[in-house]
């Protein structure tokens, strides 16, 4: 089976978003294919808590 990518909207600040489209441009990039990058590197290692208390 494909997978399909989900489309996610965020509303950010005109100085972050100036900035997101330089490094865009500066590095080949669409704008949506930095944001994803960028979100999956952080992303990379976070665990959801678990609940020791049960």
């Amino acid at each position: 089976m494909t997978e399909v990518a989900k489309r996610v909207f965020a509303s950010v600040s005109d100085q972050l978003a100036d900035k997101l489209e330089k490094r865009a441009q500066t590095e080949g990039r669409s704008l949506s294919n930095l944001i994803s990058y960028l979100l999956e590197r952080e992303m990379e290692d976070w665990q959801p808590p678990t609940n020791e208390n049960k």
